[in-house]
């Protein structure tokens, strides 16, 4: 098992613990000086105590197991409003919501760029309704997972 597997099925292990999902985690840094960031969320969401807590005993446990040489940073928090999408469980989590993305090649026409509402999520794809200029009918593409290159849930601010 490689450092990354080892580090988030311990993550995943204190999630469970806490009832909190274990949203993703990253690895970066160089040699002897690793950067490890873990984010989690639940339904209510996160506060700071539940982020420290989670990072104490995660920590622990990354000192006990010493899943990759030399110090490391370890980074815990939310993942914030404008979350990444990377697995079929974030776009899962994500029903109903607005999404910016990039695909691999052009989907949608002629461009790369992708912006609408995330309608359903599958096992392969996920199913956006475009943003369209007009009001005329919903028109929406199918994006395979593994046509996507990037993309984060958008965050919009409701004025009263």
């Amino acid at each position: 098992m490689g450092a990354l597997e080892e580090v988030r099925d311990l993550a995943e292990s204190v999630a469970g613990r806490r009832h909190l999902r274990l949203w993703d985690v990253e690895l970066g840094g160089g040699r002897g000086n690793a950067v490890v960031r873990v984010y989690v969320d639940s339904e209510e969401g996160v506060d700071l105590d539940t982020v420290a807590e989670m990072s104490q005993e995660l920590s622990r446990g990354l000192d006990l197991r010493d899943p990759f040489p030399g110090r490391y940073v370890l980074e815990v928090s939310s993942p914030g409003l404008e979350r990444s999408l990377k697995r079929p469980e974030h776009w899962s989590a994500s029903v109903g919501k607005k999404v910016t993305m990039k695909t691999k090649r052009p989907l949608n026409g002629n461009s790369h760029r992708i912006d609408g509402l995330i309608r359903s999520a599958g096992a392969a794809a996920v199913q956006i309704v475009l943003e369209a200029a007009d009001d005329s009918a919903e028109p929406q593409v199918e994006v395979p997972y593994d046509q996507v290159k990037m993309a984060r849930t958008v965050f919009e601010w409701q004025s009263e």
